[in-house]
């Protein structure tokens, strides 16, 4: 899947779509699947992307929070998006709900020379250090020159592997966390409440699905630039599979699941200490 790490903070969370499991694999498969689809590393900045949100929400405001605060925000940030802390829950979910049916051919396509490639692209783009503007600025330009049928099978993948949903995901469930922290370190009726967080989306999400389609092209023009156009076909192909398929659907649900983890924890985190006890 494309990775995921760079969405802007501008939504709340959704409900968890949690679909019965069939059967389970193995833990060590399931870990194996995740490490060999790029997953297990991209979570690893997920609580990066977490604090710059918060900065940036709190410049938006105009509030900062009070001395003192603002480290023990980034510090449950820190520790609530931690990567050991996601990947522990999205390897307990895909050890739950991946069907072994598909083990096989989900394994065959990233041991394959493309599978692998995509893979290293996918991380390589997670670890970039540069600010979403300058990347973005980079990949429109790059998507600019593009002929019609490198856009058409860039365009299809973004299609088959669901990556518009996941980073809509993404978005919602994490300012869900940006929001609650912020409210937990202001001073009472300073910090966003939940009703003026539902506000903002009622308004705001109808134009997030064309925006991040944008975001998203410019994302996989520089992404998969050395990729050929035969390696993009192959992996349309296995992402329209059957198995491609159901490993979409799946990560979107962990991913849901993990940020919703994450923005719990952070929740708890920083809850105020109960007042002594009368």
């Amino acid at each position: 899947m494309l990775t995921l790490q760079r969405w802007a903070i501008v939504a709340l969370m959704t409900m968890l779509a949690v679909v019965p499991a069939q059967a389970q694999v193995d833990p060590g498969s399931a870990e194996r699947l995740l490490r060999r689809s790029g997953l297990w590393v991209q979570l690893d900045g997920v609580a990066a992307q977490v604090l710059q949100g918060l900065h940036e929400a709190a410049a938006q405001s105009g509030r900062t929070p009070p001395p003192g605060e603002a480290e023990r925000l980034a510090a449950a940030a820190r520790a609530a998006y931690a990567g050991d802390r996601l990947r522990s829950v999205a390897l307990r979910q895909v050890a739950q709900e991946l069907s072994p049916q598909h083990l096989p051919a989900l394994f065959e396509w990233y041991a394959s020379p493309t599978g692998v490639l995509m893979t290293r692209l996918e991380e390589q783009a997670a670890a970039d250090t540069r600010g979403t503007e300058a990347l973005m600025g980079e990949g429109q330009a790059r998507w600019d020159t593009l002929g019609a049928e490198r856009r058409a099978r860039l365009d299809a993948l973004l299609q088959a592997s669901g990556s518009v949903d996941s980073a809509l995901s993404i978005t919602l469930n994490t300012v869900a966390g940006v929001r609650q922290g912020l409210a937990s370190v202001m001073p009472p009726g300073e910090g966003p409440t939940p009703e003026a967080t539902r506000a903002l989306l009622a308004e705001q999400l109808p134009r997030l699905r064309p925006a991040y389609e944008q975001l998203l092209r410019a994302s996989s023009a520089l992404i998969y630039a050395e990729a050929s156009d035969e390696q993009l076909q192959a992996y349309v192909g296995f992402m329209r599979s059957a198995p491609g398929q159901h490993l979409a659907d799946l990560l979107l649900r962990v991913l849901d699941a993990a940020f919703l983890d994450g923005a719990t924890e952070l929740g708890r985190r920083l809850a105020p200490p109960p007042g002594p006890s009368a």
